[in-house]
Order: structure tokens, then sequence, then C-alpha cells
């Protein structure tokens, strides 16, 4: 059976051309973050992921980095910036929790050195104020040591970008933790592929990976696949346009995209050439994936 659009007969939002022109190729979320925008949601990553059910802040950003890249959004120079929030004061009489004198114990000795009064009831706040646990900000605090960022504001910093992820409790910081070792990991492991070190890798690199792995479910077999039908375009932004393209036609297996006739098994050389017939063949895999995909910002 057919569908019609049905009769509206509440309030109607213009939906600019833009939009629809980026259909094909927009995620879900992305989608939804535009409709919400244009239906006068406000444009705070926060308030969009509490709003919309997002899985993570983060995934509202890109949104919104994604849409000022199309032209549906532009920066508000003229918004002030957010003042620096003052430091909560500490209810002194609160200091005799016994949670206090342990918090501040140990985090010396997670963060590998002392800590003066004023670090000392900064990370006191973060417990009494800030609603942390204890067993979180000591967590951080060890976190911070790793990073060799062994101070009271690091944790702090650290610990908001743990929130923004959902992190509240022990067992959350330890997930996140070796969500975080995970992606580092692959982000190692992906920029060899393409002859480079993890840290020459840009944040939008870096998201790009993640999002392959976590968002698409692509593995290992799958990005090299796609470097070999990258050929000279050895680049995380022209492998992401393929691998946007295999996702948006349903290939997600190196068996499954071989299917579709570009690279059987047999023809795979060690140095990834690949027959002439197949090289003249004008397809998807032979975009220009560098321009097609050229309206998303690399921050």
């Amino acid at each position: 059976m057919g569908y019609r659009v049905a009769a509206q007969n509440g309030d109607m939002v213009a939906v600019p051309q833009v939009v629809f022109a980026h259909l094909p190729r927009a995620e879900g979320d992305a989608v939804r973050v535009a409709l919400y925008l244009l239906g006068g949601g406000a444009a705070e990553p926060r308030t969009i992921a509490h709003d919309l059910g997002l899985k993570s802040i983060e995934a509202a950003k890109r949104a919104l980095q994604y849409w000022a890249g199309a032209g549906l959004l532009e920066k508000d120079s003229a918004a002030p910036a957010a003042p620096e929030p003052a430091p909560a004061k500490i209810d002194l009489a609160a200091l005799n929790d016994p949670y206090v004198a342990v918090l501040c114990q140990e985090a010396q000795a997670a963060l590998g050195r002392a800590l003066g009064r004023s670090e000392m009831l900064r990370l006191v706040g973060l417990y009494l104020n800030d609603g942390w646990q204890p067993d979180v900000i000591l967590t951080c605090c060890a976190e911070a040591a790793r990073q060799n960022r062994p101070t009271a504001a690091a944790v702090c910093r650290e610990l908001q970008r743990w929130r923004e992820a959902g992190v509240e409790t022990g067992e959350d910081a330890e997930r996140y933790l070796k969500q975080e070792a995970l992606r580092a990991q692959r982000w190692a492991q992906t920029a060899a592929l393409f002859g480079a070190g993890a840290d020459k890798l840009t944040r939008w690199e870096r998201t790009a990976i993640t999002r392959w792995y976590e968002e698409w479910g692509f593995d290992d077999a799958m990005i090299e696949e796609a470097l070999l039908h990258a050929e000279a375009h050895r680049t995380v932004r022209y492998v992401d346009g393929i691998l946007r393209a295999w996702r948006a036609q349903g290939l997600l297996t190196v068996d499954a995209v071989r299917g579709k006739g570009q690279l059987a098994g047999s023809n795979i050389l060690s140095t990834g050439a690949r027959p002439a017939a197949a090289t003249a063949k004008k397809d998807l895999f032979h975009a220009d994936w560098n321009a097609v995909f050229d309206d998303e910002p690399e921050e």
C-alpha cells in the first residue's frame, strides 16, 4: 500500500534546500539535529544530546560541525565567551567527613606529588560541591599522572570531559578508560597504515577513525581494503569517503565489497595494484572523495 503526506493543521517549519541536498550522506543523528534546530532548538551540544537522546555530547558536536560545514549554520562571533565559573566555597563544617582526609592523602599518592592547600581544596570541592565520588576522583588523578599532567587543574578538566561522556561512577570510569585506550590503539594502528604516527593525526582524523569502528562497525580488514581502493590518495579524508559510500550501499564486509566486482581475492597484489580492466572501470570507488566530502570541516 502506498503513502502520502497527511494534511498538516499545526505549525509548519521551512526546511532549507541544503538539508535535502545532504540527505543521501548525512548521518541519522545529523538529520535529527538539523530538524531540531530548524524547529527552534538551541544550538548547544549538551541540550541537544539530552533532548534528542543522543549517545553523547560529542555526537551533538559532530552534527553541529557537519551543518556548519554544509552552510546551514554559521558561527556566532558576537556571542560572548562563557565566563570562567568561580570556585564554589567549601563548607568547612563538612571537612569532618572521613572521606575528605582519605581523598587528600590518596590523591597526592596517585598524582605522585605533594599538593598545596589551594589544590587540596579544589579536589575536595570536586567531592563536596560537584558530586564526584572519591574513587572516581582518585581514578582520574591516576590518569592525569599517567598523562604527565599531575595537577588539580588537569584533574578538573579531565573530569569535565568524563561527565560529558556520561561517566558518574567508578565502573563508568573503568569502561571509559578502556574505551579510550582502545581508541588510542586504533589511532596508532590506522596511522601506521597511512605511514604516519598517531601524534600526527588531527582531531578530525581521530574522530573519523573512531567513527569507522564505533558507529559504522568496520574492522581492520575493511580499513585496509579501503586503502587498496584509495590507491595514491592515501589520506584519512579520502578513505573516509570510500567507507561512507560502502556503508550507504550496505557493503559492510570485505566479501561484500569484492562481490561488487571491484577487487577479487586472486587479483590483489602485495603492492595493492589492480588489473587494468578494473582500473579503467569508473564507479563510486574512483570518485574524488576529497571533493565530494570537502564540506565537513576539519579542526
